[in-house]
């Protein structure tokens, strides 16, 4: 099963029609810190993948696969750090686009486009990553909301507030 990195692309001319391309993904500690940097987790301790690429009908490509990750994020409440274990199912389908005019050209929603005749894999993987992990993490202790300053009774509601029955604690 061939390796790949996240800069890699995929030739849709090595998928034959009538089976699949297995791939494998382990990222590399340089590439776990260009995950760190693009979108901003704490940490990023293993990202895995195993996809198979598979030619449907003419130009169009279905990659199907299982992602593996572990990752830190900062609590959205207090900055603490959030630890996460990803397991998410990769589907995309892949389309060559044509430039003929004469062609109709049917666009099928959730379809990503070809370039130059490759599937950006890498990117592919990166995007999905993005995706998977929790999109506002929060710590357990996090408390549900909070407020700063102090709180007075002459703003423009204090008066409903007023008539708002108190909660027993």
């Amino acid at each position: 099963m061939p390796r790949i990195s996240l800069e890699s692309m995929v030739s849709t001319d090595r998928i034959k029609a009538d089976g699949s391309s297995s791939f494998q993904f382990i990222a590399t500690d340089n590439e776990c810190q260009q995950l760190v940097d693009r979108f901003g987790f704490v940490s990023v301790e293993s990202v895995a993948a195993d996809f198979h690429i598979t030619k449907t009908a003419r130009d169009c490509w279905d990659v199907r696969g299982r992602l593996l990750a572990k990752l830190v994020q900062s609590c959205v409440i207090t900055g603490a750090p959030v630890s996460e274990a990803v397991d998410f199912l990769i589907e995309e389908r892949y389309v060559r686009t044509t430039d003929n005019l004469d062609e109709v050209e049917v666009s099928l929603d959730g379809a990503e486009p070809l370039y130059d005749g490759q599937i950006d894999i890498g990117e592919m993987i990166a995007q999905s990553l993005a995706v998977a992990v929790t999109a506002w993490p929060k710590a357990s202790d996090a408390p549900d909301s909070f407020s700063t300053g102090v709180e007075t009774s002459d703003h423009p509601f204090a008066e409903l507030a007023a008539l708002k029955p108190k909660r027993s604690e």
